[in-house]
């Protein structure tokens, strides 16, 4: 199944209104307070629209609140769950893996080759004088496959970033700046525990289950990235977050998890078909998506409760302004407002 990158972010674009469907009011707009017209109770509302990069400037919180809540003290028992889990998957991943491969070349969906390179094709085409390569997956395997892809999950924020400024929706534009601030957040911390477990991918494995290289040389990690990346899925974790923030911001769209639990196994499923990750590699990363985009939306809820009560979020709090004498601009002033 061919599916050119454009025609997706496309389809995504056109599509991410429809989380906001019927055209329930929001913040911005000047009839919101107008009972026929209002969004009933279930539906998020937010007084304030966010900064340009204000998910930037989330990173380093969003980091240290992720640290916090995996405090083994407070969050034990789901601590035990995930390892005890994981260490199942992984005593039996090689039997998974076959398990699923076999099924998937029943149907179809992959050659005798697995060889980890069936997810995608690379087109090349130039525009103004610049090679643009764009990733297309080659069949309906590497199209679940592409699920997990970050343009993916960004696309999905430029469409309700889009929406939001045409609209004046601020709900769509807090949703898609968390998502952003998921992204990033994920990203991060699937990297550090790839770049330090060193475990090699399903079609680069050397034995049963794939070998392990605990903090392998960084060097060598970026050479060779598939013999030391597989754990966890960043794919899965980038997934997990998007449909958090998705569902927690639209709970009146009652589809939106069903749909993505959906979605993410059959990209689950297709990874361990393509030969790019183990089964065990799935729980950690999905356990990092969820704590991502839960802590992306908490903080979302705090902006709302600000600005409800009169406040103000700390981006909005300090701005430059003229300073003025009468009617000289003397220079520049700092308002805060505390």
């Amino acid at each position: 199944m061919f599916i050119p990158r454009i025609f997706a972010l496309l389809l995504l674009l056109h599509t991410s209104p429809l989380l906001y469907a019927q055209g329930t009011p929001e913040a911005g707009d000047a009839n919101q307070n107008d009972t026929a017209t209002a969004p009933p109770d279930s539906v998020v509302r937010y007084a304030s629209k966010p900064t340009g990069f204000e998910f930037v400037s989330n990173i380093w919180g969003d980091l240290k609140t992720f640290v916090r809540r995996i405090d083994p003290k407070k969050n034990y028992k789901p601590l035990i769950g995930l390892t005890l889990g994981t260490a199942l998957l992984v005593k039996y991943d090689q039997d998974i893996l076959d398990e699923s491969q076999r099924f998937a070349r029943d149907l179809g969906l992959i050659s005798d080759t697995k060889n980890g390179r069936e997810s995608k094709m690379i087109i090349d085409f130039s525009a103004a004088g610049l090679d643009l390569p764009v990733r297309a997956p080659l069949n309906l395997n590497a199209g679940m496959y592409f699920i997990g892809d970050g343009i993916t999950h960004v696309s999905i924020a430029g469409g309700l970033a889009t929406y939001g400024a045409i609209y004046d929706d601020y709900r769509a534009l807090n949703t898609a700046s968390q998502i952003m601030e998921g992204i990033i957040v994920t990203g991060i911390v699937v990297q550090v525990i790839k770049r330090s477990t060193g475990r090699e991918s399903p079609y680069r494995a050397t034995r049963d289950g794939g070998r392990w290289d605990l903090f392998p040389s960084q060097s060598d990690y970026s050479s060779e990235v598939s013999k030391y990346d597989a754990m966890p899925s960043g794919h899965l974790a980038t997934a997990m977050a998007t449909t958090t923030i998705l569902a927690a911001n639209y709970p009146e769209k009652t589809w939106i998890k069903p749909t993505g639990y959906t979605l993410m196994g059959l990209l689950g499923f297709a990874m361990m078909n393509n030969g790019v990750h183990w089964a065990s590699d799935y729980p950690l990363g999905i356990a990092i998506g969820y704590l991502a985009g839960d802590i992306a939306v908490e903080r979302g809820k705090k902006r709302r409760a600000s600005a409800q009560a009169g406040g103000h979020t700390l981006a909005q709090r300090g701005y430059f302004s003229p300073y003025l004498d009468g009617n000289r601009v003397y220079g520049i002033a700092y308002n805060y407002h505390f």
